[in-house]
Order: structure tokens, then sequence, then C-alpha cells
């Protein structure tokens, strides 16, 4: 199957400035993970990450938490390899048992929050007994669900698309440590 109208990599990050470079990152991290501890103060927790893109945050975050935590992800998606969002794909969900848990979300970007929602949901029937959510970055805009709907947020992006520390550009750049703006052109 041939791809259309997808730049090259290369041409990608050649297209593209820095936002966030990789100190500022690990600072937003930081800022999180001192939060977490903060709210937690050492109960047992599961984190859950949001497959493709918290996987790189949820990492560096987890390790930074003091409490215990046993780890999990769920696969949710509206983008698949797109740049804008559609109907949620909700591909695998937890593992772990979640009944009278206190559960951590993690997911790289807070955008309009209806991925994160649908998740949420589907971890409080599972009767967790108590659901935050951390991301990352929140873009910074009206539309979708309230910007204080994340409890935990790492830095807030303008509303332009960004790439690296887990969210991609066309399935490209996810690994990176820093986090990039997409000039289209």
């Amino acid at each position: 199957m041939v791809k259309t109208n997808i730049p090259d990599p290369a041409t990608i990050l050649n297209n593209s400035k820095v936002l966030f470079d990789r100190e500022q990152v690990n600072a937003a991290v930081q800022k999180m993970a001192d939060e977490i501890n903060a709210h937690y103060d050492g109960r047992s927790i599961v984190l859950i990450s949001v497959l493709t893109g918290a996987i790189i945050p949820a990492a560096w975050l987890a390790t930074r938490l003091t409490m215990p935590v046993q780890m999990d992800f769920v696969h949710a998606t509206r983008y698949r390899g797109g740049l804008y969002g559609a109907e949620l794909e909700y591909r695998v969900p937890p593992r772990l048992d979640l009944e009278d848990r206190e559960v951590l979300i993690v997911d790289d970007i807070f955008d309009e929050g209806h991925t994160l929602a649908a998740i949420k949901g589907s971890v409080e029937k599972r009767k967790a007994r108590d659901v935050k959510m951390a991301a990352l970055v929140r873009k910074d805009h009206d539309r979708g669900l309230p910007r204080d709907y994340v409890n935990f947020i790492g830095m807030d992006v303008p509303d332009v698309y960004v790439f690296g520390c887990g969210m991609d550009a066309y399935e490209e750049w996810r690994h990176l440590d820093k986090i990039l703006v997409l000039e289209e052109g």
C-alpha cells in the first residue's frame, strides 16, 4: 500500500522548530512527579499508560514516583497516523484488576480530551476507587473538555501541532526528548 501526502521524516524534522528542549521537558516531568508523589503520599497506585504516545512520558514519570506502582496500559486512539482526531478506537483494555484501586492514567497530550474521557469512563466502570489523569502537555485552547479536566499537567503548549516526547508527526519522531512544532508548508 502506497502512502500519499505523507512527508518524508527528514522533511518533517527540517520543517520544525524546538518549542521545549530536553531540560525544559525534564523539569516538567519532575514537576508532575512531585505533585503526584505529594497527592498519593506513599499509597499504592496502578499507572495506566495510554499507548502509543504515553510510552515515553509514562516511563520517565514512573522512574520518579516514590510509591508502590503497578504498571499497565491501554491502547486507544483517535488519530490512526493522521494529524486530526476521528472516532475513538479502543483496541486493548487494562489487564490488571482495578476494583477498589487508585488509578493514574498517563497520556502524552491533553488536546480536546475525548480519548482520555473515554478511557477514564472505562476504568471507572471497572470499579476503580479513584481515577486521576496526568498528561505531559496540555494544548492552550477552549475546544473540548475544560482545561482543568486533567489533574496533573507538565506544561502548556500553544494550539499548534507538536511532536516528540511520545507525540508523533505522521507516526514519526515520538522518540525525541524535546517537543517540536510542526510547521506545514
